[in-house]
């Protein structure tokens, strides 16, 4: 335990040299740079230039990736598994995938999550979209081909089900997460009841109510995959030193079981100006449907895919109430939030979703 970073200032050069010793020569000094304001919500990111020994060679930059300093959002993801399952992700699967992801050259935490670390592969010279203003119809479009091309590869597999790291939607945590939004109910209603569209506050009163029924359903739906579950516009990376035409998926700490449709959702829903989604949508969700099935997917039709959808949003719109204490760290951050909770809430009313809630 003592020898995994808790922060990214706890890093020193007899840990560095210790666990790159396989991917890289000896270093001399190494110089931190902070990351991410505002963006790193569940995690604190920081870029190391690395000095080497002459002789030595290894990556000029990484990227580390520790715990949050926020103690809320810390015990958030160590009770959800979220730090132990990005690790997990690292180790076991990131180099075996058709898309593009990051290499980690070191993967590490806790028992329980905590200390968490990462130390990973700098795409440099890439962009990423900005989640406060939102993204293009040309990004979404990108980024649900890497999307549905990773769904893909697990889609009702039995890769799928070796991984008894991922948990499905369902598991004890999750359906737990009712508590929290028990909880947080009212805080959330004080804060966010003004710009909750009409009628949907008791839509989303009902759901919380459901939400074990709702996780249940789910998994006796079929049609499971590996799931991103943290798509959002500032998880993927375009173009940079992956290659001009490369779309790099990064972070995998929500990463679950669940329906193809909740990435969608979670992209359209959550990252995309609200009048823009408005426009959009229709013919984002036709191309998502139409490359899964292009890319193998059977008996899944484009009614099924927006059932799934609409459904994904009345999910994400508890998940938000559950997550909406957590802490942005500053100005930003704290404006990042207030989209990423209130943007699925306006989508997943704007479908009318309740009519869901007899299913469970």
């Amino acid at each position: 335990m003592g020898d995994i970073p808790a922060q990214v200032a706890d890093i020193d050069l007899a840990w560095l040299n210790r666990v790159l010793a396989e991917e890289a020569g000896t270093i001399e000094a190494f110089e931190l740079v902070p990351l991410g304001q505002g963006v790193g919500i569940l995690g604190q990111l920081a870029r190391l230039h690395l000095s080497y020994a002459p002789g030595h060679t290894g990556p000029s930059t990484v990227i580390a990736k520790c715990q949050s300093p926020a103690p809320e959002n810390q015990g958030l993801s160590a009770a959800m598994g979220f730090y132990l399952r990005e690790v997990n992700f690292y180790r076991h699967l990131a180099d075996h995938l058709d898309i593009t992801v990051p290499h980690a050259y070191h993967a590490d935490c806790g028992p329980n999550g905590l200390p968490f670390i990462l130390l990973l592969e700098d795409i440099t010279d890439a962009y990423c979209p900005d989640q406060l203003a939102g993204i293009t119809v040309d990004e979404a479009r990108r980024i649900l081909d890497v999307v549905a091309t990773l769904h893909c590869e697990f889609w009702e597999r039995d890769s799928l089900y070796a991984l008894d790291w991922l948990p499905p939607m369902n598991n004890p945590l999750y359906k737990a997460a009712q508590g929290l939004a028990r909880l947080r109910w009212p805080g959330f209603v004080e804060r966010f009841a003004p710009r909750v569209p009409g009628g949907f506050l008791s839509v989303l009163a009902e759901a919380i109510e459901k939400y074990p029924a709702m996780l249940d359903w789910w998994i006796t739906q079929g049609h499971a995959t590996f799931t991103h579950t943290d798509c959002r516009a500032e998880n993927y990376l375009f173009g940079g030193s992956q290659g001009e035409d490369a779309v790099t998926m990064i972070d995998f700490q929500l990463s679950t079981r669940h329906v193809g449709a909740w990435d969608v959702a979670n992209l359209l829903g959550g990252s995309m100006d609200v009048d823009l989604r408005r426009a959009h949508e229709s013919e984002l969700i036709a191309f998502y449907h139409q490359r899964v099935c292009e890319l193998g997917v059977t008996g899944y039709s484009l009614e099924r895919c927006w059932r799934d959808y609409r459904g994904s949003l009345l999910q994400q719109a508890v998940a938000a109430v559950v997550v909406s204490d957590l802490q942005g760290g500053n100005e930003r951050g704290d404006e990042l939030l207030e989209h990423l909770f209130m943007r699925p809430v306006i989508a997943a009313a704007d479908h009318g979703v309740g009519d869901l809630l007899n299913n469970f």
